[in-house]
């Protein structure tokens, strides 16, 4: 069978697995409400596009827990991928702007699915539902009790537990995962490793909840900007954070995650040719001009220029485009924080007040800290004096010239 027969399958076998636990496994609140709406239901949404490894994973955990928005746990790529736009139907991320293969209706519904409100007591029910939702895309080769785990959840049995009982290392999941464990694996899913699991201040959807601010992110969504615009939220109030991270940084921490065969896995393209990289399986996003062979700094270099240079060239779908950079949100979080609260006109935030001082590490490949690249700054920047004109133009349209303010 085909690397793209398999792909194929296992898309199939997860949507098999989904749908019944839609129909019947989760509450009887949460089916009637994704019987009756839609994500397009929103009055406005908030889109965080950037390269992988540029920071949008602190950024989105912070603004998701803003007591004026509705959120999913982690990126929405899963769904796109569950609905089979992209790889292999595609040849790479990129999305036309006029693409509309594809199920509409079915796909702003499964983009509901797992979609909670922010609010400081937070809803058991919302969590387990959530968590019973995603887990046939996360395994989707395996015939999961989804009853028992869901009485089990119920109950308070802890997540952990329970996925040591079916067989199921914890290190798939980023609330569990120690940055430096040595223990690599790899298997195929519909949503990518690490998995983000909901936090505790979020509660399941009403219908009061759609005059809030739906927040997404996912880095793949820098290859389909027009897309989303024209197909998938044609008549919604959209607005984009376009997040910047200095190029060594980003393809340094693209550099690990490769490398750390354990996590941000995203296709079987066939056999690859890496040097640098032992997996079996393609990392992150998949440019135009991506090859199966090559050196990996040069792929993660392909990564970081290809994905902002598609925001820079899609942004004018947009009427509403705020640029901020990563390193500003290291340095002075809350003034960024702000002014990115004011642009989308979301309000005061208590709760996120709270969480801005004292933000979670979310996604990280090692324990964060400032320029650390240039551990390996001659390899970073020898790719880098190599580049060609595209990332140069790439560096100059987002300001990134002077390198002694690479952080």
């Amino acid at each position: 069978m085909s690397y793209k027969e398999t792909t194929n399958e296992l898309r199939e076998r997860a949507r098999r697995n989904y749908e019944r636990v839609r129909n019947e496994i989760i509450s009887e609140e949460k089916r009637s409400l994704l019987s009756e709406y839609r994500a397009d239901d929103f009055d406005s949404v908030l889109f965080i596009v950037t390269a992988p490894r540029g920071g949008s994973s602190l950024l989105f955990d912070i603004l998701r827990h803003h007591d004026a928005t509705c959120s999913l746990d982690g990126e929405h790529d899963r769904w796109f991928t569950l609905d089979g736009i992209g790889y292999p139907a595609l040849e790479s991320d990129v999305v036309p702007a006029d693409f509309d293969s594809f199920d509409r209706e079915r796909l702003l519904t499964d983009l509901l699915a797992e979609v909670g409100a922010t609010e400081r007591s937070g809803d058991l029910t919302h969590r387990v539902d959530n968590t019973l939702v995603r887990l046939p895309l996360q395994f989707p080769d395996r015939d999961l009790p989804y009853e028992q785990i869901r009485e089990q959840l119920l109950d308070g049995v802890p997540f952990e537990e329970i996925l040591e009982g079916l067989g199921i290392p914890s290190l798939q999941y980023d609330e569990y995962a120690e940055r430096d464990a040595d223990s690599p694996f790899e298997n195929e899913t519909i949503e990518d490793r690490p998995f983000v699991s909901s936090h505790r201040h979020k509660r399941a959807l009403t219908a009061d909840d759609f005059d809030r601010t739906l927040v997404l992110k996912a880095s793949g969504d820098a290859y389909r900007l027009p897309w989303i615009r024209e197909q998938l939220f044609p008549e919604t109030d959209v607005k984009v954070v376009h997040l910047t991270r200095n190029p060594a940084a980003s393809i340094n921490g693209l550099y690990d995650g490769w490398r750390l065969n354990r996590g941000f896995q995203t296709y079987n393209v066939g056999e690859l040719d890496i040097d640098g990289y032992d997996g079996s399986l393609w990392c992150y996003d998949l440019p135009p001009g991506w090859a199966r062979d090559g050196d990996l700094i040069d792929i993660c270099l392909l990564q970081w220029t290809q994905a902002h240079r598609h925001i820079l060239d899609g942004r004018d779908a947009f009427d509403d485009v705020l640029r901020v950079r990563f390193e500003d949100l290291l340095t002075d979080t809350r003034s960024v924080v702000q002014e990115i609260v004011e642009f989308a006109e979301l309000g005061e935030g208590p709760l996120l007040s709270e969480n801005v001082d004292d933000p979670n590490k979310v996604m990280t490949t090692k324990e964060p800290r400032h320029a650390r690249w240039r551990d390996r700054e001659d390899f970073v920047t020898n790719a880098l004096d190599r580049a060609d004109e595209t990332y140069t133009d790439v560096v100059e349209d987002l300001g990134y010239t002077e390198e002694s303010q690479w952080i």
